[in-house]
């Protein structure tokens, strides 16, 4: 257990399944053994939808009452969150992942519906439309794309807010509504080790 000060305390779980690592932590409530095998059970059945996984970063949080589980994906050409809360911390990973499955089965059908051809980016290839779809803005480290699934479902923070909760859940990335400048933010890890906040930018959709 690692405790950041009276009130933030999280577990860390690392399983490596098959080619995917996955990640579980839990803050403000003990994660069980029994809550920890089962997420790895429906979580291990991933690479059946992309088998580009590379980790899978599991947060299961309580406050204010209630369940809330973030699941992060990364891998090839692949960046997707999921989040789901419930009065149950099952119920909320369930639903999580019930999230992540259908970002994963859209995710697949653009690889196949539109193949790459000769000379175009084998990145955009992946994707029928940009609706979804964001970009870094220029001069960061954080590479894109980066698949938003809904907009609406990312957190509402302020910079400040969003840099504490990235550096105690860590991950690849964190993806936040940014309350003072009402832009997409993501927050990273830079490579001189700090954390910095980039605007993202809906990529516009390109004419084939």
């Amino acid at each position: 257990m690692l405790c950041n000060g009276p009130s933030v305390c999280r577990a860390l779980e690392h399983r490596k399944e098959q080619g995917m690592n996955i990640y579980i932590s839990g803050r403000h409530f003990d994660l069980s053994e029994g809550i920890k095998n089962y997420a790895r059970e429906k979580l291990s059945v991933m690479e059946k939808f992309y088998d580009g996984i590379d980790d899978i970063h599991v947060v299961l949080e309580f406050t204010a009452g209630t369940n809330n589980a973030r699941i992060q994906v990364r891998g090839d050409r692949l960046k997707i969150d999921a989040r789901a809360k419930s009065h149950d911390m099952y119920a909320a990973l369930d639903e999580a992942i019930s999230n992540l499955e259908r970002q994963l089965r859209r995710f697949k059908d653009r690889l196949h519906s539109h193949p790459r051809r000769a000379g175009q980016e084998d990145v955009n290839a992946a994707f029928i439309s940009s609706a979804d779809i964001w970009m870094p803005a220029e001069g960061s480290e954080l590479t894109g794309p980066l698949v938003i699934d809904n907009i609406d479902s990312l957190p509402r923070m302020t910079t400040e807010a969003a840099m504490t909760e990235y550096e105690l859940s860590g991950g690849h990335c964190m993806l936040f509504h940014n309350v003072d400048t009402s832009a997409i933010n993501a927050v990273y890890h830079a490579s001189d080790g700090s954390s910095r906040v980039v605007e993202l930018h809906q990529q516009e959709e390109e004419k084939i």
